[in-house]
């Protein structure tokens, strides 16, 4: 995939345990599955420029390309993310 994002930085900073981790981590999570996981944009924005770059660049990939996230993505590759932040960020009942 010849794409201007890190996709695999993108699925390491969402495991780890910090602030930015949480707004990666919720971004990936509602792309995964927006049914379940919610992403607040208001809150994404706040990112380290070089990540928010990656988001925004994996977005309009997979706008233009019709494709979702699990195209290239595996549910072992999410199952530590939403391990991690699944609850934090699933949608209210």
């Amino acid at each position: 995939m010849d794409t201007s994002f890190n996709l695999e930085n993108l699925l390491y900073v969402a495991k780890q345990d910090t602030g930015g981790s949480g707004r990666v981590a919720q971004f990936l999570l509602s792309l995964w599955n927006g049914d379940i996981y919610r992403a607040d944009l208001q809150t994404v924005m706040y990112i380290d420029a070089e990540l928010f770059s990656d988001m925004l660049a994996l977005w309009q990939y997979l706008h233009k390309t019709n494709q979702q996230l699990s195209s290239f993505v595996t549910q072992e590759q999410m199952q530590p993310i939403i391990k991690a932040w699944g609850e934090t960020f699933k949608r209210p009942e």
